[in-house]
């Protein structure tokens, strides 16, 4: 997925419309600066050398044209400059990941996630006015915390044999234990406890630390931050978040590609007659991530911040009729968490300081609900969804022929002769060189097939289950459609069994007249409902 701007330089309201949500102005206390934190500095220059053509070992006639000369060249970063700290490995564990928006987390519930192929349950002790993440198992019999419930008490209690938990993971009851001898002792019993991660609240997210042995690590280290243009007065931001059932690895492969929004999200965010060059150069890369930029209109700055945090700033110089010459400035911000082998959380968060009127946020004038915005922001999805999951497919099936690692043999089975792909040859480097190339999951799932080989086009594209159900704004939307589409039904149903029953003949069109307005607007509902739902996305439908 990537909801970017299309690559024109005429830019319009109908070529950028990102994920969209409520102003994050309220909940941005901590903004800082994009400078990741985790990056070393290096005691000699991070700028690197033009792009070279992949080589191989010559064992034909020198004579003779070699395959690269004759197809054309394949660009790679084998041969490009790093830092100094080139080798080092990157430990998935050690690092804070958003697990959710805040204002899509129901504090009543406790809910559900997966991260690194971990079980995990988040839950709000309105005892201590926090959010609290613990293992999603209970110590007793290992039955799901998840399904529980917060207790009378402010406490998460387990639904299998009620015993109770409070924020810091202690046992606070057990209901079978008998009130004196050694059963009573039991629920002080460190084997009583739920294991619980560190967790923070920053910038509207909810972080979690994904080891529960690394507390003193966590405090020291600050989670990734949004730029300092969310929170300033010029800029309306917007939020979004589904789950997307392949793999981390192809999630992020597509944020890195801004070349393919023109053809994939024609007339949603591009469109495929202003595809252009995208002449991308690589800056810096170490462990920490990578960054670089194009030059020209507009411009595009990307930074990758492992292990899943993505930057897009697109820089647009336009002139409009009266006010003149404008610079719009757009920031993507992606954060792709990998919950289990196949399965990424997306969640973005976009800025902007033009067309303010057409986004949500708390200005009187900004009237756009932000369901309507998931909307459109879910096109986007859609249309990298079947176009994925076909190539998650084809790479599955290279690794377990003779290729083996795709990111070491990504170049061969793959024909990249063009600098736009150049931040997806980055990041699979970077997975190679620094990610073991893949994410350090818990357990052994080896054995699962990934969802994207099983899943049907409808599976895949559901959005009920990916977006809705986890949406604060459009469950609460689709609830309401579904109430007014029952009303009118009903309305509809009285207004046609009673139009018979006045003698006088314009009393009877108004009632008639009545039904159909109350059925043609029950049948709309209807059809926007499926907004939530279902909507099948064919590109060769889209003129």
């Amino acid at each position: 997925m990537a909801i970017l701007l299309s690559s024109s330089a005429s830019a319009s309201a109908s070529i950028f419309t990102s994920p969209q949500s409520q102003s994050l102005k309220p909940s941005l206390p901590f903004l800082i600066s994009t400078v990741n934190p985790h990056r070393k500095p290096s005691g000699r220059s991070k700028r690197f050398s033009p792009l070279r053509v992949a080589t191989q070992l010559q064992t034909t006639d020198p004579g003779q044209p070699t395959k690269t000369e004759q197809d054309g060249e394949s660009y790679n970063l084998e041969n490009e400059v790093e830092d100094e700290s080139s080798g080092t490995k990157f430990n998935w564990r050690d690092h804070w990941y958003p697990v959710s928006l805040i204002e899509d987390l129901d504090p009543k519930l406790p809910t559900p996630f997966q991260l690194l192929g971990r079980d995990i349950v988040l839950w709000f002790d309105r005892n201590k006015q926090e959010w609290v993440v613990l293992d999603d198992k209970c110590p007793h019999r290992l039955a799901p915390l998840s399904e529980g419930r917060i207790d009378e008490g402010g406490n998460l209690q387990c639904s299998y044999h009620g015993w109770s938990f409070d924020g810091c993971g202690s046992c606070v009851k057990i209901p079978q234990a008998s009130p004196q001898g050694p059963e009573a002792r039991a629920v002080r019993s460190p084997r009583a406890c739920a294991t619980r991660f560190p967790t923070l609240v920053s910038q509207g997210l909810l972080f979690v630390w994904p080891d529960e042995n690394g507390w003193e690590r966590a405090n020291a280290s600050k989670p990734p931050m949004l730029p300092d243009e969310f929170g300033k007065p010029e800029f309306s931001t917007v939020t979004i978040q589904r789950d997307l059932f392949y793999g981390y690895d192809t999630l992020m492969e597509n944020v890195s590609d801004p070349s393919h929004i023109d053809f994939a999200h024609h007339k949603v965010t591009g469109r495929r007659d202003r595809a252009k060059p995208l002449p991308f150069k690589l800056e810096a890369s170490g462990p920490w991530g990578f960054s670089g930029a194009n030059e020209g209109n507009p411009r595009i700055t990307a930074e990758f911040i492992a292990p899943c945090y993505y930057l897009n700033k697109i820089e647009i110089d336009t002139k409009l009729p009266l006010v003149g010459d404008q610079k719009w400035v757009i920031w993507i911000c992606s954060f792709n968490v990998p919950m289990a082998p196949g399965k990424t959380r997306s969640i973005v968060c976009s800025a902007r300081n033009f067309f303010q009127f057409s986004m949500p946020g708390p200005a009187w004038w900004q009237v756009i609900p932000r369901w309507h915005e998931h909307w459109t922001s879910n096109k986007v999805y859609d249309g990298d969804m079947i176009v994925l999951q076909g190539q998650e497919k084809v790479f599955l099936s290279k690794s377990k022929e003779e290729f083996g690692d795709v990111n070491k043999q990504y170049t061969t089975i793959t024909f990249t002769p063009t600098q736009a792909d150049r931040f997806v040859l980055a990041f699979r480097n970077w997975l190679r060189r620094h990610g073991n190339s893949q994410p350090e999951w818990f357990g052994t799932s080896a054995q699962q097939p990934l969802p994207s080989t099983i899943l049907s086009k409808r599976q895949m594209l559901d959005r009920f289950e990916q977006h809705t159900l986890k949406c604060s704004s459009c469950k609460g939307a689709y609830t309401a459609f579904q109430t007014w589409q029952k009303l009118l039904t009903g309305a509809a149903v009285v207004f046609a069994s009673t139009a018979g029953i006045p003698s006088d003949l314009k009393l009877r069109i108004i009632l008639a007249g009545f039904a159909l307005v109350s059925a043609g607007l029950a049948y709309a509902l209807h059809e926007l409902e499926k907004n939530f739902v279902f909507v099948d996305y064919v590109h060769a439908d889209i003129e």
